[in-house]
């Protein structure tokens, strides 16, 4: 079978910079044999081994001994890169490497030649980090299980001299499953910090974190779009997008489905997790499962994804601006999809049918980070490792073709960085940052890459740059750049600086993501109760031009509305948008939970049928249910049972109590993710934990954390009153006070009987013939 040729480029310096050139062959490529060598490739020896679609070029920019295991990269100020260096899964001898080996490095091209020729050690002896953010020059937060540490060099060597916890005991575990410990440390276009695998959301304040509870399920990587509606990634599945950001599902303890968090948007097939190896992948954790191969011995679908990128930059093609880049290991291999606005929301869809965007015939290359660069081009990060599964997972199969191949022959530390770029991109000018003036920095957020606007508003919003408000406020105002006017709202969000008049034209503007912005920043000023932006908000409702993101904004910042008009406005607005369950989640997420019996009689008071009415209705009635004391129960049993319910009512508020006590669907769940047709993971002893003790240490480990994590919790946590709900031999009760007559006489519709007759079975009280 005939491949694409790679050409290497010449030496250029000691750490060579090896480039692939732009590709003029046919696209997709031949699928190639397995390789007959598994061992350590020099970096020279491993351009050959990849391929690309036309016009786009591959360069090596740091290979070793300059770097060793990189798992996580960012770029700072001054355009240098930072790589956290890992210790994980060394070899088969030592399962653990939960010792002090890891380091954090920076890497400079110093000569201009587009090669990282430098390496300083920022920091070493820590135990497998899993999170780096550079707030300012000089300060550095890390995750490190379980705390979250500051860095600082306060003398300007590049060296950290400082270090401070910020939190302590709630990321992750010491010991724990690295599959299972938060990772991200993400800062978003709103100036918040976000997770992967931990629900809390951080801000800066300028000494340590001011916590929000959030929403976090996802096990590796974080990103987000132009917009800032994240995407996280899973191992085994494509990422999943929040419509709603995390915090406005950490308000309730009442309604806990978050519909618009973490949703599906690969559309109603598997498509978009499905992938394209260049050759057979055997060597995979459940390669020995039917379905996870296909006819030609090929990975179908992710199972080891993470790190993934939306790409904002320049330097690849045009209409790459947005893509999602997810590297998988596993497959030696880095997916590229585009998002696309479907109208009701946002859908992802593989850029190559048949081929996938980067993807090597050898072993040992293993993308774990992507990242778009200061100079506009994507950045990817490969471990270059025969292993890649931690030891807690590692089955049978796995060891045998670890062991056969000699894979857990490191040849050391070894680490590569390549840089793609693309025959029309344009690559943007590389600066210092934070040598620039204010107005330079404001400047920077409408430039054409993202990475540039991410990082001015970082700055301007770490050091509390005020001199910048004038600045901001014209550039919101006059800039043609409507990316440039959004980053400028959050920016002044950023430094407290969003007033009536700029919130006024945020919520007036015709372009929808400053509209949707608007609608956040202007909270604060709602709560405190600014009149004119609370009249602004209302006058929104009904009047979105069927924008989805509005409708869903409108929904989540309605809890920020002060007393006197909140229970109001939501009633309005389930009315018109509470049809879609994202929109409905969104705003019962922001009901005081003290408000829920008020909201329950706020709802029963709508006259017209309605179906956002009646699902919320359903919804309220289950949350009631599950958390509510036995008054409150009794209460809500009484109001579903008086005379003048209307039958449409009392039927979602029965189908509310049916999915408490009876197991009924609830209706508002998302829907199922379509399953691939995998076969058994019991085939022998193939898919048995290789290293079982191993996997228990871990195990204990876990458990213990996950004790002091809930503990933390519950101590945080607001006191509720003891729920009336219970579980008496695995089945729901319901345990009240005194009969609910009012309840038991709707036995006597024959519409209603056999439906509340299998409820009452559910629910105790003094007397009652059980």
């Amino acid at each position: 079978m005939t491949r694409h040729s790679l050409c290497r480029a010449a030496l250029l310096a000691s750490s060579a910079l090896l480039a692939a050139p732009a590709f003029a062959q046919d696209w997709p490529p031949a699928f190639q044999p397995l390789p007959d060598f598994y061992g350590y490739m020099t970096p020279e020896e491993s351009m050959d081994t990849f391929y690309l679609p036309p016009g786009y070029q591959l360069e090596q920019i740091a290979t070793e001994p300059l770097l060793g295991d990189g798992i996580v990269m960012q770029w700072d100020y001054q355009g240098r890169l930072w790589v956290v260096e890992t210790t994980f899964m060394l070899n088969l001898d030592e399962l653990t490497s939960a010792t002090p080996g890891s380091s954090i490095v920076i890497l400079e091209d110093t000569d201009g030649d587009g090669v990282l020729d430098s390496r300083k050690v920022f920091a070493e002896g820590l135990v497998l980090p899993r999170a780096l953010l550079i707030l300012e020059p000089g300060k550095v937060i890390v995750g490190e299980a379980p705390n979250i540490w500051l860095l600082e060099d306060t003398d300007g060597d590049d060296v950290a001299d400082v270090k401070t916890a910020l939190t302590e005991g709630n990321y992750g575990g010491l010991g724990g499953s690295i599959e299972h410990n938060p990772n991200g440390m993400f800062w978003n276009i709103d100036n918040r910090i976000y997770n992967a695998y931990l629900d809390e959301v951080y801000r800066w304040n300028g000494e340590g974190f001011d916590v929000e509870r959030g929403i976090s399920i996802t096990q590796w990587g974080v990103a987000a779009d132009d917009q800032g509606r994240l995407l996280r990634q899973g191992n085994s599945a494509a990422p999943s997008m929040s419509f709603v950001p995390d915090t406005y599902y950490g308000r309730s303890t009442i309604f806990t489905r978050n519909r618009g968090n973490h949703e599906w948007v690969g559309g109603p097939s598997r498509d978009a997790n499905r992938v394209w190896p260049i050759r057979p992948t055997p060597g995979i954790n459940r390669g020995y499962v039917d379905g996870m191969l296909d006819e030609r011995g090929a990975l179908i679908e992710l199972t080891a994804a993470g790190g993934l990128a939306t790409y904002r930059g320049t330097a690849l093609a045009p209409e790459d601006y947005g893509s999602v880049f997810v590297p998988e290991p596993a497959a030696h291999l880095l997916t590229m999809s585009r998002l696309f606005d479907t109208g009701t929301g946002m859908h992802l869809r593989k850029a190559y049918e048949g081929a996938d965007f980067l993807t090597s015939t050898e072993e040992r290359f293993r993308p774990v980070f992507a990242a778009t660069g200061p100079d506009g081009a994507l950045y990817v990060l490969d471990l270059y490792h025969g292993i890649v599964q931690d030891a807690v997972y590692i089955t049978n199969y796995l060891n045998d073709w670890i062991e056969t191949h000699d894979l857990d022959e490191t040849h050391g530390a070894n680490g590569r960085v390549y840089r793609l770029s693309h025959e029309s991109g344009t690559a943007s000018e590389v600066m210092d940052l934070a040598a620039l003036s204010t107005d330079d920095l404001v400047a920077l957020l409408a430039h054409d890459n993202g990475w540039h606007r991410d990082h001015s508003q970082r700055l301007i919003v770490v050091q509390q740059k005020q001199d910048a408000v004038p600045a901001l406020r014209a550039l919101f105002s006059d800039s043609p750049s409507a990316l440039g006017r959004l980053h400028a709202l959050w920016t002044l969000d950023g430094l407290g600086a969003v007033d009536t008049e700029i919130a006024l034209a945020a919520l007036a503007s015709s372009d929808r993501d400053i509209r949707a912005a608007g609608l956040r920043v202007s909270e604060a000023l709602m709560a405190s109760g600014d009149q004119q932006v609370t009249d602004a908000f209302l006058g929104l409702i009904g009047n979105t031009n069927n924008d989805w993101q509005v409708q869903y904004q409108l929904a989540a910042s309605s809890g920020a509305l002060d007393d006197a008009h909140r229970l109001d406005a939501m009633i309005d607005i389930i009315a018109a948008y509470g049809a879609n369950y994202i929109a409905l989640d969104a705003v019962l997420s922001g009901v005081p939970d003290a408000d829920v019996p008020a909201l329950i009689a706020a709802l029963f008071a709508v006259e017209a049928p309605n179906t956002g009415i009646a699902n919320a209705i359903t919804t309220a009635v289950t949350g009631l249910t599950r958390v509510g004391t036995a008054e409150e129960v009794a209460a809500l049993f009484d109001q579903i049972a008086a005379p003048e319910r209307a039958p449409w009512q009392r039927n979602a508020a029965i189908t509310g109590l049916e999915v408490v006590l009876a197991g009924a669907a609830d209706p508002g769940l998302a829907p199922p993710l379509p399953r691939a047709p995998t076969g058994s993971w019991t085939v022998d002893d193939l898919g048995t934990p290789h290293y079982a003790a191993f996997r228990e240490a871990v195990g204990t480990a876990d458990a213990e954390q996950a004790a002091i994590y809930a503990a933390q919790r519950a101590a945080n946590a607001p006191p509720r009153p003891t729920s009336a709900l219970e579980t008496v031999d695995g089945v729901p009760m319901l345990s009240l006070a005194a009969e609910p007559t009012a309840l038991l006489a709707l036995t006597e519709d024959a519409t209603l009987a056999t439906r509340v007759t299998g409820l009452t079975y559910l629910v105790t009280w003094p007397g009652k013939d059980q």
